[in-house]
């Protein structure tokens, strides 16, 4: 599938003009296809808007496209974007196979036919980790280096009688040796290289090279019916884990490559960036939702003949605990992904509707969370924030008259930190996290 190495920097949300996007992608059929997959969505005045997050390849370009926090005139791209493609790749391995969030993350998708790029990168990195498949053969020798194997010996070779004792001046040895012509191994050296060749800058991997491989690739890849028959036999043959993981993956691109090259289009990432941005702070915050869930009530359904039934409920993104010293407090937040100005210019603001349910949920909490020997309850709305030497901090608060509870305070939890704490693994520190929440 080949396009031009030039990248294009596009950002979340942003409106592509009429004539730009005649220059960028100037078949109908290829724009159509990214709306369809929600890349783009229409907009006013015939111009399309930015829905996704990640990387594509369409009409013969390249396009990196940054979450809208993170203004390309305002970010270090290649190293944001570095962050942002782990975060995805995080995310990808969080959530269950299939979810509509992430079909273009899933390398085992079979809704989609534009997930080339999440194989790709599946396979460089299990190539990263385990190298060639290497098939193993089992050769017999006689007195070879090998292991003795002294049923075959016994079965085959005629012993010396000495003494009324046989004595074997020979034996059959077993050792294994690595199949250096195998079809299936100097396959995956092919495809490793293919999918790093087309895709390897793009997902943020270095130049690969193979040249130290024992396995010598083929000049042109072999019509893809044999490839399948061949990658068949192994399956029937081969019963390793990494072997029922990584065979799979070669026919997936073998599909998924011819389909990437018919269509021209292949993607990597999501439009619903949003749901990444709540995992991200549910991890940096810690998370114990469930545990709390069954204190938020069920709204019950009553009809007119006496018949009740109970419906779902609200979800809160993050509840968890806190530690002051010996106490404990209870807290709520709201994963916003917001590009949230303060007063006194007031913009991109959650909703009344929003406040409303944070406050319910404070309301709903805090007996529950005092029976459970909490002293306090705190409620917050953490919105991504610039670069900062402090990386979580305060920036304000939102009150709603009309409810026990009035106050949601506002914190801003650094964009770029967040990405590369769930990427690592790594939460805020608690103290941290305790000392912003609980300030005034």
């Amino acid at each position: 599938m080949r396009s031009s190495k030039a990248v294009e920097i596009l950002n979340e949300e942003e409106v592509l003009s009429a004539p730009r996007l005649t220059a960028l992608f100037p078949e109908p059929g290829v724009r159509n296809t990214l709306i369809q997959n929600g890349v783009l969505s229409p907009d006013r005045d015939n111009s399309l808007r930015v829905r996704f997050v990640g990387v594509a390849i369409a009409g013969g370009r390249q396009f990196q496209i940054l979450p809208k926090i993170f203004p390309a005139g305002s970010t270090n791209v290649a190293y944001t974007m570095r962050q942002v493609i782990r975060a995805l790749r995080r995310y990808a391995r969080w959530q269950p196979q299939k979810r509509d969030e992430a079909p273009f993350l899933d390398p085992a998708a079979s809704q989609t036919d534009l997930n080339a790029l999440a194989i790709a990168d599946w396979l460089i990195r299990d190539y990263l980790s385990a190298g060639i498949y290497r098939r193993v053969r089992e050769r017999e020798e006689v007195n070879g280096r090998g292991q003795i194997s002294w049923r075959r010996t016994v079965e085959t070779i005629t012993p010396v009688i000495s003494s009324g004792s046989p004595i074997y001046m020979e034996t059959l040895t077993r050792s294994d040796t690595r199949d250096r012509d195998h079809f299936v191994s100097r396959l995956h050296r092919q495809i490793v290289e293919s999918a790093a060749a087309y895709f390897g800058h793009l997902l943020g991997f270095g130049p690969l090279n193979l040249d130290h491989e024992p396995f010598e690739p083929f000049g042109d890849l072999p019509p893809i019916s044999l490839c399948q028959i061949k990658i068949g036999q192994e399956m029937r043959e081969a019963f390793s884990d990494r072997a029922m993981r990584l065979l799979p993956m070669l026919l997936a691109w073998l599909t998924a490559i011819g389909k990437a090259e018919n269509s021209g289009i292949a993607l990597f990432g999501t439009s619903a960036f949003y749901d990444v941005w709540e995992k991200a702070c549910a991890f940096a915050l810690g998370n114990e939702r469930e545990q709390w869930q069954a204190s938020i009530p069920n709204p019950i359904w009553y009809s007119a003949d006496g018949h009740a039934r109970a419906a779902d409920t609200f979800e809160p993104d993050i509840v968890t605990r806190i530690r002051d010293g010996a106490r404990e407090h209870l807290l709520i937040a709201d994963a916003k992904y917001y590009r949230l100005s303060m007063p006194p210019n007031l913009q991109g603001q959650p909703g009344v509707n929003d406040i409303a349910k944070q406050l319910w949920y404070q309301r709903c909490l805090a007996d529950a969370a005092r029976d459970r020997g909490l002293a306090r309850t705190y409620n917050i709305f953490v919105v991504p924030g610039p670069e900062h030497e402090d990386g979580f901090w305060s920036d304000g608060q939102v009150e709603l008259a009309g409810l026990p509870e009035t106050t949601v305070k506002v914190k801003r939890l650094s964009g770029l930190e967040a990405l590369e704490r769930f990427a690592n693994g790594s939460a805020l520190d608690p103290d941290r996290v305790r000392a912003v929440v609980m300030a005034s």
